[in-house]
């Protein structure tokens, strides 16, 4: 909400409070899935934050400590569609910021595996084409 009002400094003191405690939770029970992703999203959300605030350095920050957890759940579950999904918005996220650094084929490669195996969200659909136009473009 804040954020759409424009109040970024409101916005981040509300994240960072939600990402102390998620850091707190996560910290106290590492093997906890759930907490785990709270945490990653934190993440996420400040680097979010820190973009709108044109903090690019610490939006980077941001955004590969939420890919770093990320990876590990997917690693962890690969079975677990949501999982992969975080991986393919880290992705997308650091492909943004990156552009050539290869994000946005490592996001494609992750699509592509839930579509083939059937296990892309339907509300999903469209990331398909976007991260296919998006890698192609990030190659050339």
């Amino acid at each position: 909400m804040r954020v759409a009002q424009g109040d970024l400094a409101g916005a981040m003191l509300s994240f960072q409070a939600r990402h102390a405690i998620a850091e707190h939770l996560a910290g106290d029970d590492p093997g906890n899935a759930g907490w785990q992703r709270d945490l990653s999203i934190s993440h996420e959300k400040i680097g979010d934050v820190r973009v709108a605030q044109g903090d690019l350095a610490g939006a980077m920050l941001s955004y590969q400590a939420s890919l770093a957890i990320a990876e590990r759940l997917a690693g962890d579950d690969p079975g677990n569609a949501g999982w992969q999904r975080d991986l393919i918005v880290g992705y997308a996220k650091l492909g943004g910021m990156q552009p050539g650094a290869g994000w946005w084929a490592k996001g494609l490669a992750v699509v592509e595996k839930l579509t083939a195996e059937g296990r892309l969200a339907p509300r999903d659909a469209w990331m398909v084409e976007d991260i296919r136009e998006k890698a192609a473009a990030d190659s050339e």
